[in-house]
């Protein structure tokens, strides 16, 4: 038996859905399974290594049903862990892939780009730490999606854990995905085999077999140069990512310089704006020079969570008064409203104790008030946060209540309004870059706005006080907590392009800002200062990704001037780098020095 075998796994589940149609306009399935079906998998023992997987269990509960929602949802969404355990000789590697294989598919299913899955390292969402996701758009018989390629193991013995997601999109209105079923199957390979070399299009070579970790800058974890970027290693086009001290990522384009970040899941190449050059060269490295010559804030208001938008619709603004100003006897507070058409009224009430300084820290389960010592209003006030001093409030009228104003803001905003920010890039784009259109692919600018963190917006114990208060976005998860930055944008509405093909369409022009996780592959990390990556400036200037709502401000991702990054209040006004993505195909000259930067035309 040779060193340089491949180990095959066999089936780690397989899944049935049968259609039930209960009076709705949406399908619902029951997941079932045989019970013959396989999870414990055990990879046949090579030369000096081993590997085995566990798909996390056959689905067989009658409870568990499919119907279009967010990927979360326990009772209409499928998860299950994966748990994959290497063993190994010291100082070998193994690399290991997991394929989701169709075995059939009903015609409604892959007829919608709805029917999604995703592979993921956090527990709690399909958009924490995703490893891979897609849809199954177009599937058929035998279609095998990659969710991990050439995962790299390199210590004696490891026990990893991933999550698989499989779930209808909320977004899916059609009937052609009732009665329908499908089955697939989970299976891969270990070998011990390197993988081939890569170049980039523009001629650099790319670390493969570098294990970067995403906790640490990349001064902590000695990481410097041109990386894969792990999920993306079975694409038709990898993601290659510029991380630490490189000096070698300099492009002369459009009569600007800039920085190449990554390459794109399209094949273009994502650059960050670096300066004017001088001379035809490209040596800006910090100072407000690597910006635009002014300043910009992100939204000029700031008291509502639909604020962290590139663009947002709906607001509902959070504003706040004296708690010395409220009623002293008999004010009400409620656990939820009923709606009569016309009027609110609170549920499950309690009563102020006639005291602002021992009522504000007891109102986790009861946000509600009408202000009134009846608990009869026709607008109501959601207490997002209170101090001993004040009470921070969002108004609800027309029956909503606050889960309704919170999807409005931010998972079905209409994105009809442009956010400062984007009137900015827009202004500068259209001076400057318009011409330069054909060079341009309309990729994906991802403004995350999913919420990881409800905190004084969770109307059945969400704190009012202390530090549990902040409303989170999806960033803050994967650059506090997973640690794992996405390259994926998980919510068509979130995904601003100029086209409705792979995004919103909700641009008029291909431009946008790095998020945090473009930041954070960079070689940045939240909360921890480091001036020796590319994209350290010795300024503050904006990313794309949302990061809270406090008591009273939405803050957006920005990089500090010491190279951290982390959420200031979105109407503070700081730096500008825009970036743009270049189209696939183009032709190369240059060596990407600062002297000798890169230069591009089309083929």
């Amino acid at each position: 038996m040779t060193d340089k075998q491949k180990l095959f796994l066999i089936a780690l589940f397989t899944g049935i859905i049968t259609a039930t149609i209960i009076g709705f306009t949406f399908a619902y399935w029951t997941w079932t399974a045989p019970s013959a079906s396989q999870t414990a998998i055990d990879f046949t023992v090579g030369s000096g290594f081993s590997c085995s997987a566990d798909g996390g269990g056959n689905i067989t509960s009658s409870s568990i049903t499919l119907a279009p929602a967010d990927c979360a949802n326990s009772t209409y969404a499928i998860k299950r862990a994966i748990k994959v355990s290497t063993t190994q000789d010291t100082g070998k590697t193994v690399y290991l892939d997991i394929n989701l294989k169709v075995n059939s598919i009903g015609s409604g299913l892959s007829g919608t780009s709805n029917f999604r899955y995703a592979l993921t390292k956090g527990a709690n969402s399909c958009n924490s730490g995703v490893i891979a996701t897609g849809n199954f758009s177009g599937a058929m018989t035998n279609t095998e999606k990659k969710l991990l390629k050439e995962w790299q193991y390199t210590t004696s013995t490891t026990d990893d854990t991933y999550y698989l997601w499989i779930w209808l999109d909320r977004e899916e209105t059609s009937t052609s995905t009732q009665n329908q079923s499908f089955n697939m199957t989970l299976s891969g390979s270990c070998t011990d085999e390197a993988p081939e070399a890569l170049t980039t299009s523009w001629g650099a070579s790319v670390d493969r077999t570098t294990k970067v970790d995403y906790s640490k800058t990349s001064t902590l974890d000695e990481t410097n140069g041109l990386f894969l970027y792990r999920p993306s290693a079975g694409d038709t086009y990898p993601l290659y990512y510029y991380r630490g001290n490189v000096t070698n990522n300099n492009v002369l384009f459009g009569g600007f310089c800039w920085k190449i970040v990554r390459t794109t899941s399209t094949g273009g190449t994502k650059l960050i704006y670096n300066g004017l050059p001088s001379n035809g060269e490209c040596t800006n490295t910090t100072g407000t020079d690597t910006q635009l010559a002014s300043t910009s804030k992100f939204n000029n208001s700031y008291n509502s969570p639909a604020y962290v938008g590139y663009m947002y619709g709906a607001a509902y603004m959070v504003t706040s008064k004296k708690g010395s100003s409220l009623p002293s006897t008999s004010y009400k507070y409620g656990n939820s409203v009923s709606w009569n058409g016309s009027t609110y009224t609170l549920t499950n009430t309690i009563d102020s104790t006639g005291t602002w300084s021992t009522d504000y820290n007891t109102l986790n389960i009861n946000h509600y008030t009408c202000f009134n010592t009846t608990g009869v209003c026709t607008s109501v006030y959601y207490i997002n946060y209170t101090d001993s001093t004040r009470v921070y409030y969002m108004t609800l009228t027309g029956g909503k209540k606050i889960e309704e104003a919170l999807d409005e803001m931010l998972t079905s905003s209409t994105n009809t309004t442009d956010s400062t920010m984007k009137t900015t890039l827009d202004t500068w784009y259209t001076t400057n870059l318009s011409s330069y259109a054909n060079y341009l692919e309309d990729t994906v600018w991802c403004n995350d706005r999913k919420i990881y963190q409800l905190g004084g917006f969770n109307p059945n114990g969400g704190s009012t006080t202390g530090s549990d208060y902040y409303l989170y976005y999806g960033a803050r998860e994967r650059m506090f907590s997973v640690n794992f930055p996405n390259m994926e944008c998980m919510s068509k509405n979130d995904s601003f392009t100029v086209s409705n093909v792979n995004g919103n369409g909700k641009l008029t022009n291909p431009i946008g800002l790095l998020t945090a996780d473009e930041v954070n592959i960079a070689g940045g990390r939240e909360g921890l200062t480091n001036d020796s990556y590319y994209l350290y400036t010795n300024q503050d200037y904006w990313a794309l990704s949302p990061y809270s709502f406090s008591n009273v401000n939405a803050s957006e991702y920005d990089v500090y001037s010491t190279g951290s990054f982390n959420g200031p209040s979105v109407d503070f006004a700081f730096g500008v780098r825009p970036a743009v993505s270049l189209k696939p195909g183009a032709t190369w000259s240059g060596e990407g020095t600062s002297s000798n930067p890169y230069q591009v035309s089309l083929s």
